[in-house]
């Protein structure tokens, strides 16, 4: 039978009559599963995440909904070995009845294209609804932040009380099903030669096994099955996560070359081709354990941190003490995720008043978590809760642990803490996390220590439905200094960030530019070189918001008066930027060129 004759047939099918196998290995027909008065059918996928992070909310509608006569069907529509499905699974606690759709015969019946995607039925096979859970999601990698709309149950309970239902098709936001792909013909570019190395050396620090990502990408195979989903990411910029488009070159970048994307998206034009392995470059090597040696200090969360199955992302940071009898000088730091499955990045900050503590008491004595969270430190809306003492950096997949240049190092005056905030993901199931930090201690006199220079965005409210709120400010330094890293910092509506320096003699350059401003992959960007600045160099910021109702990160619908604050539905606008100066005074700021100072005139590292 030609092929295209047999998905016309299997288009045309009533989906109750067709057999599967379970991930147990019995063959069923989907009927025999269905329920009394109708079956949700659920395209499910554990190596997408946002697909994972449903499976608890999965869980709970269907035993709320099966004793009403629904039944919840999963169905697995890729290759995968089976028993490695049915483990995870167990490990997702999810028992209702899964198939195991390997041919995709389910999934072309009834159109399937993304995980997690559902389709309502009724007794006779008629799908009643199809497409999303809810509105959590906005795009792939784009949460809600504040949904509204459940439409399954909306459409369950609509179809249990023998009403219309309102809304019958929505889009699902997630992963692509790949369908199997056809041999590709001669191509210019093969995967072991052309592709293979991208992977390699922009992608595969965190996909690969133990890692951060969801999915691995070390094989021609794995590229293969996120064929689609590759070409997506890389053209829109998602992957690898860069925020910056302009400016000066920073350590670790990760952005890829437009002739890469070319590359990658003419490969699956193509078909895919794999070609020689014996074109294949070696593969990648990464350091186990702690990649600049032992440290002088390790960190550690003093227990287990718990993470909830579902909700927003989570922002813990841990106060962690030193108990350094003297002061130190930290030339380095290297950061040891417990678990890569949850941690997204971290920030990390100093506290010499013991702030952070009195938080983590104050949260211990009355816990406010809703979503299963438990374990040591504190929860904040944004920030740390309260205006550091200094910063040391920060951590995000691909970035490696580097020495500061010589003569250079942070301060960590006796007695202090180390300030830890993680950005937590959620993965579906409940996880748990003990990261490290590692500290490197100075063998040799150090004469320049780091601080931060915070140079505000200046204002008070943003208007409701503006798309183009612009926030300016301009300052001067008073003194010479070396600038080591910069930060740009906002909230939610954030959209633009862009900052220049002009120096005395007038000659102006881009630090950085980012057009499309995240703020779950913000980081600190070390520059490739210092920077020497002259007293006298002018420093401009910019920052675009978008409280329009267009803006799908917009936490309030429909938009509303927006206030500068510490809360997630409030505005910042900062620029941290590290700097060195010789005589280690904090770094001040003129408002006018020759006006009067700001900052506080003390050495670093004093109380």
């Amino acid at each position: 039978m030609l092929p295209w004759i047999a998905t016309l047939l299997i288009m045309g099918a009533n989906p109750l009559e067709l057999e599967l196998p379970t991930l147990s290995g019995e063959r069923s027909a989907l009927g025999k599963l269905a329920g009394e008065k109708g079956t949700v059918v659920m395209f499910l996928q554990f190596d997408c995440p946002i697909s994972a992070e449903y499976s608890a909310q999965l869980v709970r509608l269907e035993k709320q909904y099966k004793p009403k006569g629904l039944q919840f069907v999963g169905v697995m529509a890729d290759q995968q070995d089976r028993a490695e499905l049915q483990k995870r699974a167990a490990e997702y606690g999810l028992k209702f009845p899964i198939l195991h759709d390997s041919k995709f015969v389910l999934a072309d019946s009834l159109g399937a294209k993304t995980t997690p995607e559902v389709f309502l039925l009724d007794k006779q096979g008629k799908t009643l609804y199809s497409g999303r859970i809810d509105d959590s999601w906005t795009a792939r990698m784009r949460r809600n932040p504040a949904p509204k709309s459940s439409d399954l149950v909306a459409a369950m309970d609509a179809m249990l009380a023998q009403k219309p239902i309102q809304v019958t098709r929505t889009d699902a936001v997630g992963c692509p099903i790949e369908r199997p792909q056809k041999k590709a013909a001669d191509s210019k570019v093969t995967y072991h030669r052309d592709i293979a190395p991208i992977l390699q050396e922009k992608c595969q620090a965190c996909h690969r096994p133990g890692e951060v990502a969801p999915f691995s990408l070390t094989s021609y195979q794995q590229a293969l099955r996120w064929r689609d989903l590759l070409v997506e990411v890389v053209e829109k910029k998602q992957m690898p996560p860069w925020l910056p488009s302009g400016g000066y070159h920073f350590r670790g970048e990760r952005k890829l070359e437009e002739e890469e994307i070319q590359k990658i998206r003419q490969w699956v034009k193509d078909g895919c081709a794999e070609g020689d392995f014996a074109q294949a470059p070696l593969p990648k090597q990464f350091a186990e354990g702690w990649q600049l040696g032992e440290p002088d200090l390790i960190l550690e969360l003093p227990q287990d941190m718990v993470i909830g199955p579902e909700g927003k992302d989570l922002f813990r940071c841990f106060a962690l003490p030193t108990n350094l009898p003297e002061d130190k000088y930290v030339v380095a730091y290297e950061l040891r995720p417990g678990n890569r499955r949850v941690v997204h990045h971290t920030l990390h900050f100093l506290d010499f008043e013991g702030r952070g503590r009195k938080l983590s008491a104050d949260w211990k004595a009355n816990p406010k978590d809703k979503s299963g969270d438990s374990g040591p430190g504190y929860t904040v809306s944004m920030g740390v809760g309260f205006a550091p003492s200094g910063e040391m950096g920060g951590w995000a997949p691909g970035i490696s642990p580097k020495f500061l240049p010589n003569d250079t190092a942070y301060i960590l005056p006796k007695g202090s803490d180390f300030i830890l905030q993680i950005h937590y993901h959620r993965t579906g199931k409940e996880e748990r996390d003990r990261t490290r930090v590692g500290l490197y201690f100075a063998r040799q006199p150090v004469n320049r220590f780091v601080q931060p220079l915070i140079v505000p965005g200046n204002f008070l409210l943003i208007p409701p439905n503006k798309a183009d709120f612009t926030v300016k400010n301009t300052v001067w330094l008073a003194k010479d200094a070396l600038m080591h890293s910069v930060d740009p910092h906002m909230h939610l509506l954030g959209r633009k960030f862009v900052m220049h320096i002009t120096e005395p003699g007038g000659e102006k350059h881009e630090v950085i530019r980012i057009d499309d401003w995240d703020y779950n992959w913000q980081e600190i960007y070390f520059l490739n070189q210092p920077k020497r600045l002259k007293a006298g160099t002018r420093i401009d910021i910019e920052a675009v918001f978008d409280n329009s109702a267009t803006n799908p990160n917009n936490p309030s619908s429909p938009p509303s008066w927006v206030r500068f604050g510490e809360q997630t539905t409030n505005e910042m606008c900062f620029m941290f930027i590290g700097l060195t100066t010789d005589d280690n005074m904090r770094i001040q700021w003129r408002k006018e060129e020759n006006g009067r100072l700001f900052g506080r005139n003390a050495k670093v590292g004093q109380r």
